[in-house]
């Protein structure tokens, strides 16, 4: 899944939070200054504030006051719920007047009461935690037997990889906490963006303190899994663009990223970094706007995240000794009943039920095994309405999820690129340059794999929704129902990821598209976050589900 392009707080050169001087910026009128992203204000006084007040529009903009160039940033400060103005020596409210916090909330207390309350009671109950390393205090939280530092981590003396404060103005990491990045937050050079980050089974302390350690996926998931919906994680407060209900203390903020060379969606986001050995980044990616919580993983952008900690020690790391993944070229060798994935049954109860009874299906009978799909015409396109399920290729390999032949009967094969393509050229890492396309790759006669144009035709024919192309069953009972409007009838059909374990079952699918490139390219189709586009992937090998098209 991608993040898509965001906003950035920009700097400009006549306005810096250092002492520097304007040169063609109106430095003796004292006006306003219009910029394209936003306003930054020089004034005459403090006073002038009450014209320009702190607020969410402004939200990381600068000013200067006076002739001496007093700095100023504004934020939003989350422990009063206040944005304010923040100086190189004061701290100013919205208006300009001097800043008074309010006694109770100089420090935490040891109790939080919530509107919206955990299962077990009214209020949530409140530890903490000191950092030794640096003498900072945490509040702590625990959520169904698992203790979770409510706030993120803000320890900036690591010694791996690198950190940052939100553009670069400490401020922010009073808030929000640090931004780190993956070597940093798991505290090895192994880690470092594109490499292999096997540090053994884990948990692992990464920089967390000592007692402490960066989330599993198990243990994220397992939190997922407990919630009784994604705002239940984000905090009540300004924060956030959509605040949440804050049901459980964790009171996750939208911290916003960074990725290469760029903050990106501040009050948007929240995407916390989770340990699984793997080249992906992995993160729990929050969205306000989708009101959506989820694991997300990553390849094509090198990301900083925040960091929370979970209580109980980690793991020291251990040195790599994964197989390479052409050394899993067999299904005994695959990770059939992964500890990440519970799921032992097809979501389907039976095949061929996922269809849209109001469509008029066509059929195609493979003369190659004699199976028979229904087929289905989508803007001017005729394709198969249900997913491959040819075990005779005889170049690379395709699996049923978690190696069990229910599930090829209502989900379809999992096919390496290579097989899909029908293609040594196409393994992974390959050219998977065939010429021109489109190609017939493990198609039945007259059929072919979707080429990119005619994948991104599909997306844009349905404008990036997934609920039009999704089954209204087959996929997890929590999310929002597809809508199949076209018969094209897709099931959460999930995918295997090489060295690491069947994946995604009722939330995804993910289907082959041909483009020549050494990175693989496919159709995602997303349940959980609603939407579905052309992805490419270059860090992990993949097998997918095969859509073909009629020639």
């Amino acid at each position: 899944m991608r993040i898509r392009d965001f906003r950035t707080i920009q700097y400009f050169a006549c306005l810096s939070l250092g002492a520097v001087a304007f040169t063609a910026c109106g430095d003796d009128e004292f006006t306003p200054i219009s910029k394209d992203r936003g306003y930054e204000y020089s004034i005459k006084s403090k006073s002038d504030f009450a014209d320009i007040p702190c607020n969410e529009r402004r939200e990381g903009r600068e000013a200067v006051v006076g002739r001496d160039k007093d700095s100023y940033v504004c934020k939003f400060d989350y422990r009063d719920s206040a944005y304010i103005w923040i100086g190189d020596t004061d701290t100013l409210t919205a208006e300009g007047r001097d800043f008074k916090r309010a006694e109770s909330s100089s420090s935490y207390s040891s109790s939080y009461s919530s509107s919206s309350s955990q299962s077990s009671g009214s209020t949530i109950s409140y530890g903490t935690m000191k950092d030794s390393r640096d003498g900072q205090t945490y509040k702590t939280v625990v959520v169904d037997g698992v203790t979770w530092m409510a706030e993120n981590l803000n320890y900036a003396e690591h010694e791996t990889g690198a950190s940052s404060c939100y553009s670069n103005i400490d401020q922010y990491c009073e808030t929000y906490g640090r931004l780190y990045s993956r070597d940093a937050a798991m505290n090895s050079t192994s880690c470092e963006y594109q490499m292999s980050c096997d540090l053994g089974e884990g948990p692992i302390q990464g920089v967390c303190p000592s007692g402490w350690h960066i989330p599993t996926k198990a243990e994220v998931q397992s939190l997922l899994d407990y919630i009784s919906s994604p705002s239940a994680l984000r905090s009540t407060g300004s924060s956030w663009s959509y605040p949440g209900t804050d049901e459980y203390g964790l009171s996750f903020l939208g911290a916003g990223n960074w990725s290469d060379g760029t903050f990106e969606d501040i009050r948007k986001y929240e995407v916390m970094w989770i340990y699984i050995p793997s080249s992906l980044q992995y993160f729990l990616l929050i969205s306000g706007s989708s009101d959506n919580a989820e694991i997300w993983d990553h390849s094509s952008n090198k990301y900083y995240g925040t960091v929370r900690c979970i209580k109980g020690d980690g793991v020291a790391p251990a040195s790599s000794s994964s197989l390479s993944s052409s050394s899993y070229s067999s299904s005994s060798q695959r990770s059939s009943s992964s500890q990440y994935q519970e799921i032992t049954e097809p979501l389907l109860e039976e095949a061929g039920t996922q269809f849209n009874p109001d469509i008029e299906y066509g059929t195609l009978t493979d003369t190659r095994d004699g199976k028979t799909y229904k087929t289905v015409e989508v803007d001017g396109v005729t394709w198969m309405a249900e997913n491959l399920n040819y075990a005779g290729n005889e170049v690379g390999e395709s699996v049923c999820f978690n190696d069990d032949d229910n599930f090829c009967k209502i989900y379809g094969r999992l096919y390496s690129r290579d097989a899909a393509m029908n293609s040594s050229d196409c393994a992974f890492k390959g050219s998977c340059n065939l010429g021109s396309d489109p190609i017939q790759g493990v198609c039945p006669d007259g059929w072919h794999i979707p080429t990119k144009s005619e994948a991104q035709d599909l997306v844009d024919f349905v404008s990036g929704q997934s609920r039009p192309l999704r089954s209204a069953k087959g996929w997890k009972a929590s999310l929002t129902s597809g809508l199949d409007t076209y018969g094209l009838s897709f099931l959460g059909a999930g995918a295997y990821r090489v060295n690491e374990e069947f994946t995604y079952l009722g939330e995804y699918d993910f289907v082959w598209a041909y483009y020549a490139s050494s990175d693989q390219y496919y159709i995602i189709i997303r349940g959980s976050r609603g939407d579905t586009e052309v992805w490419d992937n270059s860090g992990t090998e993949l097998y997918n589900t095969v859509r073909c098209i009629k020639d």
